[in-house]
């Protein structure tokens, strides 16, 4: 059989990038909110994307940002932003980011089920596809 090419693992990559890059403005970066949420929480969700051609897929990542306070969050969420911004032509975990691309800036989007301040933004992400 021959190679498979796949989408890599973008949300594992997201984490790994996020997670050297926020330090300590962030107590978690995951795919899930625990039961009991950390004081400084990010969440990454694949949200769709598209294979463009062999040699590119086209990965759609919203990150979502819930703090102890507006300006807190927002420098949690704007800091996220800066950084998925900046991995063009980079290697986030074992994916290379071939071209980033914004969907919208960071939105204040207050979380009604908890009643913390939530900061959120859309990013696409070019990535090379993985092989199996």
């Amino acid at each position: 059989m021959s190679e498979l090419l796949v989408t890599p693992d973008v949300e594992a990559a997201v984490i790994t990038w996020l997670k050297n890059g926020l330090g300590s403005l962030a107590d978690k970066v995951a795919t899930k909110v625990p039961t009991t949420m950390p004081a400084r929480m990010v969440k990454v969700s694949l949200t769709g994307g598209s294979r463009r051609d062999m040699a590119t897929d086209v990965t759609q990542v919203t990150v979502e940002c819930w703090g102890p306070d507006e300006p807190a969050t927002s420098l949690m969420a704007r800091t996220s932003h800066g950084l998925m911004s900046s991995a063009a032509k980079m290697t986030a975990g074992t994916v290379f980011v071939r071209k980033v691309e914004p969907v919208g800036g960071v939105q204040n989007f207050p979380d009604p089920d908890t009643n913390k301040p939530r900061y959120q933004f859309t990013v696409r992400w070019h990535v090379r596809p993985a092989t199996i």
